[in-house]
């Protein structure tokens, strides 16, 4: 058998948003994926599943195929002498850490959870804390293996076929399938970061010390930061700045393993609550009053590496406490002297009765090569709302795009399709690259087909 079929299957991304009726396709080894490729005239490829929109989902014009790769996930070699790991692309981050962190070896960069796949890293260009000084996960691979849609298998790098390589870093699944790729991981010392946590009393007080903070980033690889915000209100943005270095053995109480234990597997699907959930007004006033009270500033707090960059790995239910419409996370960047848009947008959901559950700044540096990764310098904001709400927000995708700045796809549930060309100003050079990587014309999804990125 070259692959598992199944039947028609509802699926959504992690935001529980968007559904879609699809056939899912699990290829089990290479030839079958080949075969199932070819046999397919239009194609979605999915891995982990944990974009928050449809991004790696059919679009809506009935039943689509989804290509799901996590049978893919072996760890193909690892060089300890210089680094360097062979990964194929369905294997979790979780996996490749679970591996590599006890030997001395960790990933240059993780988003806010490991339960992604390499694969999906790649094609959405994923981000940490530390961008400034670290950039974005595509900075960090050696090379891929890409299958296209003529069945041909190619191997692409930022010396071999630059333009291939880098429309696929970012490219959000449209450009083929990675199959595997080489990774470079950085050495430490231990599974330890040292936090110092600093309380803000307004708006202001949190971008200064953010931007304190991007200073030393930009310097140091391995310095992470991000501020919660506080955002009710008329006037928000109190908040809590946590700033993040790695602990050396010399920094380690003396009962305190180097490498903190593995986590246990994934938890698993939590089904939405009834209706809007728990997730109201009061609630996030009430929860966000709590946090902003009960943190107090701190210098030199040890905390397991894993803890300090994956916080959504201790939130499986969030996407359930929204209810059954789910929750949207509008994250967007814009330029460093931009930052009244931070403000602006901050007044507007205010204004507009749509205090986010969850508010997030990070400082980000210079973006890849890649025409569709999102990081550009300067700042960026990500706010959960509830999806009940998404036409509200139309109105803030002006105020982005007339900033010099963009969504971040890899998000998106809501952006006006018609201001993808400005916030992606080389659009046009990744379509031309797009199309000769995808001959047929098979991968499509929600994503591509609701913001016009093929056409």
């Amino acid at each position: 058998m070259t692959h598992e079929k199944s039947g028609p299957r509802t699926l959504s991304g992690w935001g529980r948003t968007i559904r879609r009726t699809c056939e899912v396709r699990r290829p089990t080894f290479d030839g079958g994926l080949v075969d199932l490729v070819t046999a397919e005239p239009r194609l979605t490829v999915r891995g982990a599943g944990k974009s928050y929109g449809d991004a790696a989902l059919p679009g809506s014009g009935g039943p689509g195929v989804v290509l799901e790769l996590t049978e893919f996930d072996r760890i193909v070699s690892f060089d300890e002498g210089n680094g360097v790991v062979v990964v194929e692309a369905g294997a979790l981050l979780k996996d490749l850490i679970d591996q590599t962190l006890p030997i001395g070896w960790k990933l240059p960069v993780v988003p806010g959870t490991e339960r992604i796949t390499v694969g999906g890293a790649i094609a959405c260009d994923v981000h940490g804390k530390n961008h400034p000084g670290a950039g974005s996960f595509g900075q960090h691979v050696v090379w891929l293996a890409l299958l296209r849609s003529d069945g041909t298998i190619v191997q692409l790098s930022a010396g071999q076929d630059p333009d291939g390589f880098w429309a696929t870093i970012g490219g959000m699944g449209l450009t083929g399938v990675i199959l595997r790729a080489a990774i470079q991981l950085q050495r430490v010392d231990t599974g330890w970061m040292i936090r110092n946590r600093r309380r803000t009393r307004s708006l202001d007080e949190t971008l200064d010390a953010m931007r304190a903070a991007a200073g030393r980033q930009e310097l140091d690889p391995e310095r992470y930061a991000i501020a919660w915000l506080d955002a009710r209100g008329s006037a928000p943005g109190r908040g809590i700045v946590d700033e993040y270095y790695g602990a050396g053995t010399l920094d380690l109480p003396g009962a305190v393993a180097p490498f903190p234990e593995t986590r246990p597997p994934s938890a698993r699907y939590r089904r939405s609550l009834p209706g809007r959930g728990v997730v109201s007004n009061t609630t996030i006033a009430a929860a966000s009053a709590a946090r902003w009270h009960l943190s107090r500033s701190a210098n030199s707090q040890l905390v397991a590496m894993r803890d300090a960059l994956c916080p959504l790995d201790r939130a499986d239910a969030w996407p359930a406490a929204f209810g059954r419409g789910g929750l949207v996370q509008y994250q967007f960047a814009v330029p460093a002297d931009e930052i009244g848009t931070i403000h602006e947008v901050l007044s507007y959901l205010g204004r507009h009765g749509l205090p986010p559950a969850l508010a997030t700044l990070k400082n980000l540096g210079f973006g890849t090569a890649g025409a569709l990764s999102f990081p550009i310098p300067g700042w960026t904001l990500a706010v959960d709302l509830p999806a009940r709400r998404l036409g509200t927000l139309r109105p803030l995708d002006k105020l982005v795009a007339g900033a010099g700045g963009r969504v971040y796809l890899a998000k998106d549930a809501v952006t006006d399709p018609e201001l993808i060309p400005l916030m992606y100003p080389r659009l046009p050079t990744w379509r031309r690259t797009q199309r000769r990587l995808d001959p047929a014309g098979r991968w499509t999804s929600g994503l591509a087909e609701r913001l016009g990125l093929l056409s």
